[in-house]
């Protein structure tokens, strides 16, 4: 019998889905997952489908599950690309899921949240770094701050304790995770091939030579499971990455080289406006490689590439507090899209 049983709403998300994928394959752990709509392909675990903004929804499915343990929450609101995302929405929608879970789970003993580094501003322009888990809150709200504030009041004088994680430029292998770093790098580059182009940095001078985080779906699942259940670990958020930073200048020669192709200048484009007639190109790659019919708009989101490649300053969070609890395990970041890249081509995701 599993010691733990983990409720995951927002598991058809990167992290949600790498989280579910990892505890479902330790002993230790139960999953449930929890989505508005359930993930394609078969499952090792249950997925509830319900609409987190719905009160009395998720009390009727997610109440009916009494022995979880843990709600690992990893929802965020739908929303324009374009737009900021909602801060009242994603608060109504953890409220939710608590008021569901709280009452009808006896033995809860833990909530985590995931969040990211917009928590210290890094979307608003140039900020201190390297960002350490005590560093004050910004002035403008976010939904982040929300969440936070929201598990801090409904976990005092309760049975459960709260915990976060703070990630950074997540990639993932899932071959129906399209919010990917790896993945959009992937794609980017088939289409830049395809169409006879070298390999260009997308983005601004400023950001290909600053530096940068990210963090595997996999490790971070790793961090998480840890995080919610080491005693020391209670009531505290904790940046997350693979423990390392880069440039992309020095890491896109070796991209170049994987996919075959010569490496281009910094040529600065909006990938959402530049890519988003490329959908021919998208599908005579599909057919000519035989890769698997993967719908274009689904083959990466372009969004949020510029989101990441246009910033010109340094991407950085401190990662000792997280080490310090005994949490050592790390990534090298480059390797890690290289290896992501060759998963693809493997499963047929990208030539």
């Amino acid at each position: 019998m599993a010691r733990y049983c983990a409720l995951i709403p927002g598991v058809t998300g990167v992290v949600g889905h790498g989280l579910a994928e990892y505890l479902a394959a330790h002993h230790d752990w139960e999953v449930i997952g929890a989505a508005r709509r359930a993930p394609p392909g078969p499952l090792n675990y249950p997925v509830i489908c319900v609409d987190f903004t719905d009160a009395a929804a998720c009390r009727a499915k997610l109440g009916a599950w009494p022995h979880v343990t843990h709600v690992l929450y990893c929802a965020r609101a739908a929303h324009p690309a374009s737009a900021k995302e909602p801060i009242d929405v994603n608060a109504v929608m953890l409220r939710n899921v608590l008021d569901a879970v709280a009452p009808a789970a006896p033995g809860l003993g833990h909530v985590h949240i995931v969040q990211g580094s917009k928590v210290y501003g890094s979307d608003l322009g140039p900020y201190k770094t390297p960002a350490k888990e005590s560093d004050p809150r910004v002035g403008e709200d976010n939904w982040y701050y929300a969440q936070e504030d929201l598990i801090v009041e409904r976990s005092r004088g309760e049975r459960w304790n709260w915990s976060a994680s703070r990630p950074h430029g997540v990639c993932a292998r899932g071959t129906d995770i399209a919010r990917s770093m790896a993945r959009l790098i992937a794609v980017y580059a088939a289409i830049s091939k395809e169409s006879g182009r070298p390999f260009c940095f997308p983005g601004t001078a400023g950001s290909f030579h600053a530096l940068y985080q990210s963090v595997d779906a996999a490790l971070l699942a790793k961090a998480i499971a840890w995080i919610s259940t080491a005693p020391v670990c209670a009531n505290q958020a904790f940046n997350v990455t693979n423990g390392d930073f880069i440039r992309w200048a020095n890491l896109w020669p070796s991209f170049a080289e994987f996919f075959g192709m010569e490496a281009g200048p910094v040529k600065t484009v909006s990938l959402a406006r530049s890519m988003a007639d490329q959908a021919p190109v998208w599908e005579r790659i599909v057919r000519k490689h035989r890769l698997r019919p993967t719908p274009y708009e689904q083959a990466a989101v372009w969004s949020y590439g510029d989101f990441n490649f246009m910033r010109g300053y340094d991407i950085m969070s401190d990662t000792l507090k997280l080490r310090q609890t005994g949490f050592g395990d790390c990534i090298d970041t480059g390797r890690m899209f290289l290896g992501h890249f060759a998963y693809f081509r493997q499963e047929r995701i990208t030539p």
